[in-house]
């Protein structure tokens, strides 16, 4: 354990702190609060050697939401990742905290070895995403793009054919989950802090790569696309290799001209169902061993499940579709889920435009 590290915790729940307390005890030194006031005076005091702090946003005598905005004030405490904690995933408390400058927001009550990777995670600062590995992955000249483009207008045309025949997605999907995408790089990319260094070409040629996203469910039986929810372990296993199978399928461009993307589309078809925590499949990544473009495509076609369910029936369908996010947020990055409530006007007007019901 490193004494000079510190996180400090603040709580008014014994019970609650105890549980972060344990949880990272074996890390760093753990300081403790139960008030907003005592919390400013510590980070002052310990300014030097905090590292993190959990901050709940119901603290006595100065809730969570004021004590961010007085530590963000501090010229010293502007990199220091905060927590913002609450007992509900409530959107307003959400998009508070983040437009306040909050690293995370994490709903309590928590799971302890989740809640200790995800706070290791800022704390190594693999919530940052680097760009510099993607663009490894894509084309920086102009020319090379439009070349990339033709193959992928030709691609693009085969797999909507494909998926109309086995009707294996509706007529949207794939176009909202690329919007979807798109909305999330460019939100990233705006944001300094995010670690994205992508231009416009290049967020271009993700979003045209997102597309292919699930190309290996073209090699599952209908039986199983079609009873998704109900599978024997068998068929889940079958069903989880469309993750391989695509990536299977898109290897067999081996023109050297198009090697950059296809890569970038392998690496979304084979890794779009990893997890943050290392709980997804087919390898059990975990954190940025993930390719960007593949968790950002995880969010985007994770989002889309649960919104469009909700398309034409309620008027709070983003509100609806972060709650389920949050709900599952151990799997994903937490710098895209904050990139996510803060794209919530432009992902409505996606919803708005390209809603499955418009076409019945």
């Amino acid at each position: 354990m490193n004494t000079d590290k510190k996180i400090l915790i603040a709580d008014a729940s014994s019970f609650d702190r105890s549980i972060m307390y344990n949880a990272l005890k074996n890390t760093y030194t753990i300081l403790e609060s139960n008030n907003g006031l005592r919390t400013i005076e510590l980070f002052i005091e310990e300014i030097d050697h905090i590292k993190l702090a959990i901050i709940d946003i119901s603290l006595p005598r100065m809730d969570g939401f004021d004590v961010l905005q007085h530590i963000k004030l501090i010229d010293h405490a502007k990199n220091i990742p905060i927590i913002l904690t609450g007992t509900e995933a409530i959107k307003e408390n959400i998009l508070k905290a983040f437009q306040y400058g909050a690293s995370d927001f994490m709903v309590k009550p928590f799971e302890p070895d989740f809640f200790r990777q995800r706070v290791l995670s800022l704390l190594g600062n693999s919530s940052k995403i680097p760009g510099n590995a993607l663009n490894k992955l894509v084309s920086d000249t102009d020319a090379d793009i439009e070349n990339l483009k033709e193959f992928d207008k030709f691609l693009n045309k085969t797999l909507k054919n494909l998926y109309s025949l086995r009707q294996i997605e509706t007529p949207y999907h794939l176009k909202r989950v690329s919007l979807f995408t798109g909305t999330l790089l460019k939100t990233l990319a705006k944001n300094s802090a995010s670690g994205v260094n992508l231009n416009e070409s290049q967020i271009e040629l993700i979003i045209r790569a997102s597309t292919y996203h699930d190309i290996g469910k073209v090699a599952i039986p209908d039986e199983i696309l079609r009873n998704v929810d109900i599978l024997t372990e068998q068929q889940r296993a079958t069903y989880n290799s469309h993750t391989t199978r695509g990536a299977e399928l898109l290897q067999i461009n081996n023109n050297p001209a198009l090697s950059s993307y296809t890569q970038l589309t392998i690496n979304i078809a084979q890794n779009h169902h990893e997890n943050w925590d290392g709980s997804g499949y087919p390898n059990g990544l975990k954190g940025n061993e993930i390719p960007l473009s593949a968790q950002v495509v995880s969010l985007a076609a994770d989002f889309d499940r649960f919104s469009r369910d909700f398309y034409g029936v309620v008027d709070n369908v983003f509100e609806v579709a972060m709650e389920r996010v949050l709900t599952f947020q151990h799997k994903y990055n937490p710098m895209l889920i904050r990139a996510l409530a803060h794209s919530e006007s432009v992902i409505e007007k996606i919803i708005e435009k390209y809603s499955d019901k418009r076409l019945k």
